[in-house]
């Protein structure tokens, strides 16, 4: 197991870190600390920890080709981790629990109090780690090893497969100082046939933004950042690259559906039809989840979209037809959602 923690200044955030992970991670592992560029003692603060593996950037290089320095020393299992985080006790056992519970499962993510997507919980005012431990604790003992499948992880902590890794390789540099990169990383894990999953009962607090805020990349800036980045990940993702991905989430979302999660079903479908607008299958298993639970006239729309899209399918075009029949509306195939 390797831990891989990049950092461009923040001495305190840092200190907090790895004191937090050299007390609480229970599990034997190779610690890869990225001085990326640092010009506060973060390289020095680094040189002095026990047994790491320390690797110092004349310049900050940005997120991933910081994030990758560290990999080339990296073996086994790793886990990116931000510098901006604290990890409670018993966090790296829940992670690799889930992970190794399933080899389809390519990486892994916990929840926190400030992420984006499904990882972020609703959490008090967390001041101390006395308090995050006792909220990681009672979520585990609530959650246990408990999953979501999802397209993203976001990269502030990320378990990948060792496997994964040796496939995929390291982190796309093209995304510069931060954002979008592990949106990237996640869709490559995806279109290998891996899994990308959400340890829902796994907590690790993360402040959020110290470095881009450090660098002055707030507000308007940042937005900016953002917008940049979603447009070069959209350039690189063609609807035809995001197929596979889309049938991934797709088969996941069965999968959930058929296991009585009808609402993770249809979460998970939805984010298929994101990734693959125009793939009618999706639009028709959708309608059929919708239909076996109730909400009918909804299953129409799909039902519709799904024969629009394939119109020499006759399946699909008969699928809508019976519908409309059997909720006594025109019988129409061709209607948009």
């Amino acid at each position: 197991m390797s831990i891989v923690i990049p950092a461009h200044n923040q001495l305190d955030y840092c200190r907090q870190c790895v004191s937090s992970l050299l007390e609480n991670t229970d599990w034997p592992h190779t610690l890869i600390l990225v001085d990326n560029g640092s010009t506060d003692g973060v390289g020095d603060f680094f040189d002095a920890i026990p047994g790491a593996v320390v690797v110092h950037s004349a310049k900050n290089l940005g997120f991933a080709a910081g994030v990758n320095l560290g990999l080339r020393h990296a073996e086994d299992h790793i886990l990116l981790l931000n510098s901006d985080t604290i990890v409670p006790r018993q966090w790296l056992s829940r992670l690799l629990a889930v992970l190794l519970d399933d080899p389809s499962r390519g990486a892994v993510g916990p929840v926190s109090n400030y992420v984006s997507g499904i990882q972020q919980i609703e959490t008090p005012p967390l001041t101390s780690t006395d308090e995050i431990n006792r909220l990681s604790d009672g979520l585990y003992a609530r959650k246990g090893t408990s999953v979501r499948a999802t397209q993203r992880l976001v990269g502030f902590c990320m378990l990948v497969r060792d496997e994964v890794f040796q496939r995929i390789g390291p982190l796309d540099e093209r995304f510069g100082i931060g954002n979008c990169e592990d949106d990237d990383y996640c869709f490559r894990i995806l279109r290998d046939g891996y899994r990308c999953c959400v340890a829902e009962g796994c907590f690790v607090f993360h402040y959020g933004n110290r470095t881009f805020q450090s660098l002055g990349v707030i507000d308007e800036s940042f937005s900016k950042l953002c917008d940049e980045n979603r447009t070069m990940l959209g350039e690189k993702w063609t609807e035809e690259e995001l197929r596979p991905v889309s049938e991934s989430i797709a088969l996941a979302a069965m999968e959930a559906n058929d296991a009585g999660d009808f609402a993770e079903g249809v979460r998970l479908m939805k984010e298929a039809i994101s990734l693959g607008p125009r793939v009618a299958r999706n639009y028709a298993a959708l309608g059929e989840m919708l239909w076996q639970n109730a909400a009918r006239e909804k299953a129409l729309v799909y039902f519709r979209k799904a024969a629009s899209l394939a119109p020499g399918d006759g399946a699909l075009r008969k699928r809508a037809m019976d519908a409309a029949m059997q909720l006594g509306v025109s019988v129409q195939d061709g209607a948009d959602t």
